[in-house]
């Protein structure tokens, strides 16, 4: 297999090394990443130039490593152009950070997975909570192997792989889930300067039934949700034309 790994952490990110590392026992491996951190960057790309590429020693697992200097979109976009191969897979992350729920409208790891469905790829975004935790590598290896040889990214946009809560030390199992609920809030809290205006994060946790991926993420489950680009509604057209 020829693969291309992504990411929104950066050239430099710990998620990419291991990403990569482990990827590479299954087939060829390149890795187009922004030169700088890109956190909640969605899907956005840059359209007008010029966007700097920059050849960086190789990522250990990868044959050939480029440092893009814009979004994780278009860090895909100029590994598809500049490595001109014909890939099988693009895989995104590993973040640091999960990417649940509605998460994914922000993630710019879901972000660039999503520029390779809408380019034709297969697409696989892993997260986790705490990329320093032990088993991480192990259990990315492990689930490449059965994600692989059981080729579930097959007649799939892309899988969203998120790892559970930090304070479970060990993977309890895995669960093929669905995006839960819970919701992402910033308050916008003035201050004493004209126009400006501080921002306070929390997470409005909302009830989850066992199979979303928030579950699975609070109960020391990997979560695999299948997400697609599609976002017609379509119980909504057939109810119009009725």
């Amino acid at each position: 297999m020829n693969i291309l790994i992504v990411n929104d952490d950066g050239i430099n990110a710990e998620g990419l090394k291991l990403l990569t590392k482990a990827a590479a026992h299954h087939g060829t491996v390149y890795v187009a990443a922004p030169k700088h951190q890109q956190s909640a960057k969605s899907a956005s790309i840059t359209i007008k130039g010029p966007i700097e590429v920059t050849e960086v020693e190789p990522l250990f697992g990868s044959v050939r490593s480029i440092a893009v200097d814009g979004y994780p979109a278009d860090a895909v976009r100029a590994g598809l152009k500049i490595f001109d191969q014909e890939f099988d897979l693009v895989l995104s992350g590993i973040n640091h950070g999960c990417n649940i729920a509605h998460d994914v409208q922000y993630s710019g790891t879901v972000g660039a997975a999503f520029e390779a469905a809408i380019l034709g790829l297969p697409a696989i975004a892993f997260s986790a909570a705490d990329i320093n935790l032990s088993y991480v590598y192990d259990e990315t290896v492990k689930l490449l192997d059965e994600i692989i040889e059981n080729k579930l990214y097959h007649e799939a946009d892309v899988l969203n792989v998120n790892y559970p809560h930090y304070n479970f030390q060990k993977v309890l199992g895995t669960k093929i889930t669905k995006l839960g609920k819970r919701l992402q809030h910033l308050e916008f809290m003035k201050t004493d300067k004209p126009n400006m205006y501080n921002l306070s994060h929390s997470i409005m946790k909302i009830v989850e039934d066992d199979t979303s991926d928030v579950y699975a993420y609070e109960n020391g489950y990997v979560s695999i949700t299948p997400i697609k680009f599609d976002r017609t509604d379509y119980k909504k057209i057939e109810k119009i034309l009725k």
